[in-house]
């Protein structure tokens, strides 16, 4: 009996290793919340048998997954800190600055990362194969890492842990309808007014040009120094991407149409409750009278905030009836309330499930705003970059939260929003609403985000969802040439009609004047 069992394991582990793939993934972008997007990602392709090779800022560094081999670019952080993108997040620059900034600072860290002595190594190891490749597409932070793409000559999968900039929907012939789909950096939110359509126009024309004259010939030529000079242009690789996989909510994003490689899932990280730390336990248990709990992410830190900013929100939280958990990244807060407890690092999801907890202070990110509807905790947003503050227009237009801006940022305005929301049961009403919308999924992100990965592997790029729009040239798409015609046929015709017109008064004319005479 034993041996017949010993055959059959055998048999199974040799058809596991003939499915097995070999593949790269690739997530520059220096921030825990990104991060920990994915990681469920390349951890379950590793428990599946596949060998996985991952470049990222935050390794899991689990022994146990021997199928996984992690190289750590966690120095890129330095980068971010002192780049122009962090001095300027918390000042109102335009949206064009914003955008600038973040393509400028992604391909600073793409080049960085790929300089890395281990990186460099597999590169210039020519016997190095890969099946598939795994490109983290965080709006334009990524260009540069599609020349991975041209040396391996294998499919390639974007991931997004957010919505994705224009360009990558060019890239596989999906619509961006300007008033439709509205760009994230926008920060629209519902219906849009005429000057919100307007500007969205402007905006979308406004991109193209900016991306693809400028940006994209210039990762170009960063890539070459790198990946050899006989790649093809940057452009074409993007444009011969396989599938992405985008996060999008079905609570906080508006329905868009996407073409069939384009699939949307949802709540990767979350994970199963863990028990919490004993002192944060312990507080948490003690403040029978509620909790709000403050955290602006992993990407806008508490700490950054100008002094008077500061200020405010301290005297609001200070005159609270609540006790509050506040992220604070530093081991003094100064003129900290006696109500106020911070810690520079705290488990999210498991604070945010406990009974406790009033309201959740949130800069507005995606994945703290599916942690809290996750837990049915009500939010109260200070939005500050990219998707965060539709994000948060879209929490306040379903009746799960208020808004209060950085910028007119007030004790009283923060106070209030809090009490309100932490006091009205009508908000978490609309979250738990939010929640049976967002449980109510055939499988859970996690596996639909490998199955979809793993049938781009199965079929070899799956070029068969590829719409035919993804291969056509802007003025094909949007079809000039077409309109182009039928105006030259217009004005032949207005100024054939004209002729004839103008012939027929030149003979009536003639004749009235023979008849004078």
């Amino acid at each position: 009996m034993i041996p017949i069992i010993i055959n059959i394991l055998w048999i199974s582990l040799c058809l596991h290793g003939a499915n097995s793939a070999k593949i790269l993934g690739i997530f520059p972008a220096p921030s825990f919340s990104h991060q920990q997007t994915f990681q469920p990602i390349w951890k379950e392709l590793s428990l599946r048998g596949h060998n996985v090779t991952v470049i990222t800022t935050n390794p899991l560094g689990n022994n146990s997954l021997i199928n996984l081999t992690e190289i750590n670019v966690g120095f890129t952080y330095e980068h971010l800190l002192n780049s122009s993108f962090i001095q300027h997040l918390y000042e109102p620059d335009s949206v064009f600055r914003k955008v600038y900034d973040i393509h400028r600072l992604g391909l600073e860290i793409n080049e960085a990362q790929i300089m890395h002595e281990k990186i460099q190594h597999i590169l210039n190891e020519n016997e190095t194969k890969f099946d598939l490749i795994l490109i983290q597409v965080v709006q334009s932070f990524t260009d540069l890492t599609f020349g991975y793409a041209a040396k391996y000559k294998c499919p390639v999968v974007g991931i997004s842990s957010l919505g994705v900039f224009f360009h990558f929907h060019d890239f596989l012939g999906n619509p961006t309808h300007p008033v439709v789909s509205p760009d994230m950096m926008l920060g629209f939110a519902g219906k849009i007014n005429f000057f919100q359509k307007l500007q969205s126009l402007l905006y979308n024309l406004w991109y193209r040009l900016f991306y693809y004259w400028y940006i994209l010939p210039n990762a170009d030529r960063v890539a070459r120094k790198h990946f050899g000079d006989d790649m093809p242009y940057l452009g074409d690789i993007e444009r011969n991407m396989s599938l992405l996989l985008v996060n999008s909510n079905p609570v906080i994003h508006a329905v868009r149409p996407n073409v069939p490689n384009i699939v949307e899932i949802c709540r990767l990280h979350i994970s199963e409750k863990k028990p919490l730390p004993k002192d944060i336990k312990d507080y948490l248990d003690s403040s029978t009278q509620g909790v709000v709990y403050f955290s602006l992410g992993s990407n806008v830190k508490s700490t950054y905030l100008s002094v008077e900013v500061r200020q405010e929100i301290i005297k609001a939280l200070g005159e609270l009836p609540y006790n509050v958990l506040w992220k604070w990244e530093t081991d003094h807060l100064p003129d900290r309330p006696p109500n106020v407890l911070t810690r520079k690092w705290l488990p999210q999801q498991d604070i945010l499930g406990h009974p406790n907890i009033k309201a959740f202070v949130t800069q507005g990110g995606l994945q703290s705003i599916e942690e809290a509807i996750t837990n049915e905790v009500p939010l109260v947003g200070i939005p500050f970059i990219t998707d965060q503050p539709s994000n948060i227009k879209r929490i306040v237009e379903l009746g799960m939260g208020q808004m209060v801006e950085q910028q007119t940022l007030t004790k009283e305005k923060l106070k209030k929003a809090i009490l309100e929301v932490a006091g009205d049961p009508e908000y978490k009403e609309n979250v738990s609403k939010a929640k049976s919308i967002m449980d109510d999924q055939p499988m859970k992100g996690v596996d639909k985000a490998v199955w979809w990965i793993e049938y781009v592997i199965r079929h070899n790029g799956a070029k068969h969802l590829r719409s035919q729009a993804a291969d056509m040239s802007f003025f094909e798409y949007f079809m000039i040439d077409v309109a182009l015609f039928l105006f030259a046929c217009i004005f032949a015709m207005y100024y054939l009609v004209a002729k004839i017109v103008s012939a027929a008064k030149q003979c009536t004319n003639s004749n009235n004047k023979v008849k004078r005479n």
